[in-house]
Formats: structure tokens, C-alpha cells, sequence
């Protein structure tokens, strides 16, 4: 069927665009780990391993959600090392707070097939 109006997501990747779903699983594994830290370490992996396949704007997502990782890792392990001194505790609390946002910004700019 034909429609009066010009197709305005001409230049959108499709939907089966190698690391797509990577970025989505990788998305959400690291949106249930603010809640429970383990499933962060399953979603780098992913994100590694599904980075080398994908298409440049799903390679930004994934390269995103790997240096999230990262940073994470290390301002959880100083965060955890002072909190017998009480800063690690807001440490720990920015950190989360950083987490969700960044988890937030990359799945919604994913969604709008935009890179981070």
C-alpha cells in the first residue's frame, strides 16, 4: 500500500541491525543489577562479546555500557574501602544514582535508534 507521505525514518538501521539485541539485553541486565550487582559483570560480557559484530550505533551503546562497567567497578570497590570512614556511603549512593541515570539516557537514546 502506498502512502501520500514520504517514509521520514529513511535513514533508520533496521530492526535486525547486528547488536541491537546485545544493547537491549546489556540494558537491561545492568538495570537489574542496581539492584543486585552480579548481573553487571554478565552484561560486560555480553557487551564484549557482541561489540565486534555490531553496527557502529549499536557499537556505541555497547562501548557506553562498557566503560559504565568499568567506572563502576572502580568507584564501588573505593566507595566499599571508606565506608568504615561514612564517605563510602555517599560514595555509594552517588555511584547508584550515576548508574540509573546512565542506564536510563543509553536505553532511551537506544530506543530512539541514537547513539550515546
Amino acid at each position: 500500500m502506498d502512502y501520500p507521505y514520504p517514509d521520514t525514518r529513511s535513514n533508520a538501521l533496521p530492526a535486525s541491525a547486528a547488536g541491537r539485541a546485545a544493547s537491549h539485553v546489556t540494558y537491561a541486565l545492568y538495570a537489574v543489577a542496581l539492584f543486585t550487582g552480579f548481573p553487571m559483570f554478565v552484561g560486560a560480557i555480553v557487551a564484549y562479546v557482541a561489540r565486534g559484530d555490531a553496527e557502529s550505533l549499536y557499537r556505541t551503546h555497547l562501548t557506553y555500557c562498557i566503560h559504565t562497567f568499568w567506572w563502576t567497578l572502580l568507584w564501588g570497590v573505593v566507595g566499599t574501602i571508606t565506608t568504615f570512614i561514612l564517605v563510602g556511603w555517599a560514595i555509594l549512593g552517588v555511584l547508584w544514582l550515576w548508574n540509573a541515570w546512565r542506564i536510563t539516557k543509553g536505553w532511551l537514546r537506544l530506543l530512539d535508534t541514537r547513539a550515546v
